[in-house]
């Protein structure tokens, strides 16, 4: 498994017991963040105040954490297809939502760009590959 590959896996499993802290401990202070398309708030997060900003959403959920179902490397990126679960705070309603991750720009340990989709096949498809 390279380099690359391992720092995904592990920065997405460590989300569930670590939070923000763990996507922090991988951003280069520069890092950047797409969200998905559909995102009603800003295209763009920049930097780590950029990442506690997109990622402040997922304060209204109990336990939150990725499902990991695939991920690969593909050229200079790594593309993940995970569920990230969790329950909501107030009705204790659970969660599950498919989502497809680009993420590139590695450097030193660190991931230094992040772009989510809500399928697999977005992913792909950003990535240049279609199944």
């Amino acid at each position: 498994m390279s380099e690359n590959l391992e720092v995904v896996r592990k920065v997405l499993e460590a989300y569930s017991t670590g939070g923000v802290k763990a996507l922090l401990d991988v951003c280069p202070p520069d890092v950047v963040l797409y969200p998905i398309p559909e995102w009603v708030e800003d295209s763009v997060y920049r930097g780590h105040e950029g990442v506690r900003k997109l990622v402040a959403w997922v304060d209204d959920f109990d336990d939150p954490g990725w499902k990991i179902h695939g991920i690969r490397e593909v050229r200079d990126r790594v593309l993940v297809r995970a569920d990230l679960t969790g329950q909501m705070k107030a009705s204790g309603v659970p969660i599950r939502q498919e989502w497809g991750v680009v993420c590139s720009g590695f450097r030193d340990g660190m991931v230094g760009e992040w772009r989510f989709f809500r399928t697999w096949q977005e992913a792909l498809k950003a990535a240049g590959l279609e199944e």
